[in-house]
């Protein structure tokens, strides 16, 4: 799912992004995931490097705006097992691997 925007005239920074973001972790070399796909509601891009939760649809929206503006694709869905809206997107953001 993508998200439009009409007359919206906001500047999302990458502290804001990251403050909006619960959780985040690789996406497309994880090969598991295919296997829990039953567990988000909406269609989802499965060759995104990263995926993100965040607390609310209303952080989803803000956080893609910042996406958007940058020039990032993503994909939004509702995962249940977090019972938490959730995106895909290329972005790497702070995230490292440990």
């Amino acid at each position: 799912m993508q998200l439009t925007l009409e007359g919206v005239n906001m500047k999302i920074s990458k502290i804001q992004f990251e403050g909006l973001t619960d959780a985040q972790m690789q996406w497309a070399s994880e090969t598991d995931w295919l296997t829990q796909k039953d567990r988000f509601e909406d269609t989802i891009c499965w060759s995104h490097k990263y995926i993100y939760w965040v607390e609310n649809y209303a952080s989803a929206v803000l956080a893609t705006l910042f996406l958007q503006q940058n020039k990032y694709d993503y994909s939004i869905s509702y995962d249940n097992a977090m019972d938490q809206y959730c995106f895909t997107t290329d972005y790497a953001g702070s995230w490292v691997r440990v």
